[in-house]
């Protein structure tokens, strides 16, 4: 028989062990309470590196993040960057990765829900300032066909059949985006990588297990925004001027720009705009001049960025690289790495390494090894006659690129320069768009292209 101090202590030694697994579950809530709290105190108020100090690091595989700090050609005076971009950058970057970061299947981090299901209001950022690689950040992206359409060029279509230089031997595929380093890329794949022109799905789904693309490496090579745009527009020039009757679309129809041909009937008279008849022996010097121009073509080209939407390119060459990227429906191709053109030499050289070889010749080679295809004459529009003004309205035109690229606005387009629909002038931004659902919050520009006022 039990006697009733034995069943006294059986009761204790019960209430003991509740109690101990009350506390013990208490100090469990508080622990987790406690780094709930600390982690919003470190997302938010995370100063970090600036992000002009990431660069490009040529020694990591394809897939992984890369950041490349954007030298574009300015002759704008240097400016110290605003110092919250670094926090909100992270905070963004949070965002958009925590579904990835959440190692419970079965839960969600309570303080992101509640970031998710409070007013839609949203969150803003910094160009460039995303913890993210060029490609991861394209990932996000959202080029919305309303505003894109009309970018969305190339045989884009759903993803299913987009043209590509494609090597079989070594699981490799470029997408091409004018004036990005396209001719040299299709060049060093052709002679490096036996790859031949083609068409292949860069949809999401044939690059799960089992599907169709499973291994292929896709890459492409992006540039500097308002660099590229000088590039952008001077192709663009060319190709429609009324004296180019090959693959003109304008020798029947009416230019929407003529005034930038005013006075300017055959390449003779342009020629002798960027190389004037007194700065010359012979015509054949103009070809490796550098351009002359008084500022006859520079201020064409101000006057075209005035009155340009930034909606209708009138020419293949002037698209954004970002809809390029993107499915007739504005979501992004799958892109495994994304290289920057102010260190293409850099990115051949990793490709090679991973895919020839640390021996092999491209590896190896020098600044002499990457053989540099396409242009290789003087720019004939003198872009340093170009004012700040329109350079900055370049920037704005092309914020997608510099959103959706994780791409740091250049000097020149940092500050306060640009007005709101209140005419409160304030720096150029970028946001997140949460829609319905765990994971869907999608990179935008903070204003869509629009004709300047």
């Amino acid at each position: 028989m039990v006697t009733k101090t034995a069943r006294q202590s059986v009761a204790g030694t019960k209430r003991g062990g509740r109690s101990a697994t009350t506390i013990a579950l208490f100090a469990i809530i508080v622990l987790v309470f406690v780094y709930t709290v600390a982690l919003f105190i470190e997302v938010t108020l995370a100063t970090g590196k600036s992000y002009r100090e990431t660069q490009f690091d040529p020694k990591r595989k394809l897939g992984s993040m890369q950041m490349s700090r954007t030298l574009p050609e300015t002759n704008a005076p240097s400016r110290a960057p605003t110092p919250p971009r670094i926090s909100t950058g992270h905070l963004a970057t949070w965002i958009l990765t925590s579904h990835l970061n959440d190692k419970d299947v079965n839960t969600q981090h309570s303080a992101y829900e509640r970031m998710r299901q409070s007013p839609a209001v949203p969150l803003t950022f910094f160009p460039g300032s995303l913890q993210l690689s060029h490609a991861q950040a394209l990932k996000y992206c959202y080029a919305d066909p309303a505003v894109y359409k009309k970018h969305i060029q190339g045989k884009r279509g759903d993803g299913s059949n987009v043209p590509v230089s494609y090597s079989e031997k070594f699981k490799l595929a470029y997408v091409m985006l004018p004036k990005s380093g396209s001719s040299t890329a299709r060049y060093m794949l052709k002679n490096q990588f036996e790859a031949i022109e083609t068409s292949k799905s860069l949809q999401q789904i044939d690059f799960q297990a089992g599907g169709k693309m499973e291994g292929v490496e896709v890459i492409s090579f992006v540039r500097d925004p308002l660099s590229r745009f000088f590039s952008q527009y001077e192709e663009a020039f060319t190709r429609t001027a009324p004296w180019v009757t090959n693959d003109n679309p304008y020798i029947a129809n009416t230019h929407p720009y003529p005034y930038l041909f005013d006075n300017i009937h055959s390449y003779q008279e342009y020629e002798d705009v960027f190389c004037p008849p007194e700065t010359r022996k012979s015509r054949r010097e103009c070809i490796d001049k550098p351009s002359a121009e008084n500022g006859t073509l520079a201020a064409r080209l101000e006057r075209f960025v005035r009155n340009y939407d930034g909606r209708d390119p009138f020419d293949v060459h002037l698209t954004l690289q970002v809809p390029m990227l993107s499915t007739q429906n504005g979501y992004p191709l799958h892109i495994t790495q994304i290289y920057n053109t102010t260190d293409a030499e850099g990115g051949w050289k990793s490709i090679a390494r991973e895919l020839l070889g640390a021996n092999s010749s491209l590896a190896q080679s020098g600044s002499e090894g990457v053989v540099i295809e396409g242009r290789s004459y003087p720019r004939r529009l003198n872009s340093k006659l170009v004012s700040l003004e329109t350079q900055r309205r370049i920037c704005e035109l092309a914020l997608l690129d510099y959103c959706c690229l994780n791409l740091p606005l250049p000097e020149v387009c940092q500050g306060r320069h640009f007005k709101d629909d209140n005419g409160v002038e304030r720096e150029l931004f970028c946001k997140l768009e949460a829609k319905a659902g765990r994971g869907s919050e999608r990179i935008q520009p903070g204003v869509f292209p629009k004709e300047a006022a």
